[in-house]
């Protein structure tokens, strides 16, 4: 039975009541109410300070700060910092030309980008290896051109965005992620390579937020761990991010296990359905239940229950009733395949 901390109120009685019990009438028509209020302030302060100790006891409902310290303590890097977007920009002009590290770009919405290493032209044209100014996904640039901010002479001030794009920056962890590892991380203290560890291990890397074991990929002693990156405009990672992911596994895997970190084939999942009442917002609100219930249950090799499509649907709010056309049955992921949200059409 958990304990109950007494009310203001009710400590404000019970002092009142041990005053009119031991003190004289002299005393009772004096300030015996003003002690008792007093009093009753002073431990009721001292029972919320003792209720929020032990909420910074459990990492599950302790504050910001406490958290941080459970990460660091807990958690190996602590929480996950965010991370510049990189990527490859192409120059043309004059042979033998130098673009200088340091050298800045913008972007036409004035995003700045800065050269990582000084290159030379060679042959008309050379690949700048640059880093946003500005940590986090507002420096994400899929396509278009870079423009110097100091032109360098006999080099064209206009760059060329790779075809990979400026991408790889995210935010800080959130909080409630935070949370979630520190939690999962006291449910498997064990450091062994199994499933759990290589889960643990691939969230460590900044941008990634879901991730799953995929035990004898390539044969006994062998995993895979597909993950996806959910704060990128596309959530499945590109080469260089499965290359990160790869290095850090293949840092802490123990020596007897092979890990093949990997990519995820997208599976779009479509809906069809008609809604009572139908409504922009509660097409919205439905919309968004059902990318919840994707990210929750459509994982590699995880089954996407129809039960649990209509039971989405069904607890909206102000939801009705409503007539499901599409999917018609439950969805099994492979071993290789994410769910992700498809098209929605509205009947």
């Amino acid at each position: 039975m958990a304990y109950e901390i007494p009310t203001l109120p009710a400590l404000i009685l019970r002092t009142e009541a041990d005053f009119e019990r031991n003190a004289p009438d002299a005393l009772r028509r004096a300030d015996a109410k003003v002690a008792a209020r007093a009093l009753s302030g002073t431990a009721y302060e001292l029972y919320g300070y003792q209720d929020w100790i032990a909420r910074q006891s459990n990492p599950a409902t302790c504050d910001e700060a406490m958290l941080l310290r459970w990460a660091d303590w807990r958690l190996e890097g602590g929480r996950t910092p965010a991370v510049e977007a990189k990527g490859l920009a192409t120059v043309t002009g004059s042979s033998g030309r130098l673009v200088d590290a340091g050298q800045v770009y913008r972007a036409d919405d004035g995003r700045r980008y800065v050269v990582a290493q000084a290159v030379t032209l060679v042959d008309g044209s050379a690949t700048l290896q640059v880093v946003a100014e500005d940590v986090g996904s507002q420096g994400n640039l899929e396509a278009g051109n870079l423009t110097a901010v100091t032109p360098v002479v006999g080099v064209n001030p206009t760059a060329i965005i790779g075809p990979d794009g400026i991408v790889g920056g995210t935010e800080q962890e959130d909080l409630e992620a935070l949370r979630a590892r520190v939690q999962a991380a006291f449910k498997n203290p064990s450091k062994v390579g199994n499933g759990a560890d290589f889960v643990e291990w691939a969230l460590e890397v900044p941008g990634v937020t879901r991730a799953w074991p995929l035990p004898r990929w390539m044969g006994p002693g062998t995993f895979g761990l597909a993950f996806v990156r959910d704060g990128d405009p596309d959530l499945i990672p590109t080469p260089a991010q499965v290359a990160e992911v790869q290095a850090y596994l293949d840092q802490k895997r123990p020596v007897t296990s092979e890990v093949y970190a990997l990519a995820p084939e997208p599976r779009p999942i479509d809906f069809s359905l008609h809604l009572v009442p139908d409504g922009t917002a509660l097409r919205a609100a439905v919309t968004q239940a059902l990318h919840g219930l994707i990210v929750d249950e459509g994982g590699p090799g995880e089954t996407l229950r129809i039960t649990h499509v209509r039971n989405a649907i069904s607890n909206t709010p102000d939801e009705t009733d409503h007539v499901l056309s599409l999917p018609a049955a439950d969805v099994l992921m492979a071993a290789n395949q994410v769910a992700v949200p498809g098209v929605i059409t509205w009947l």
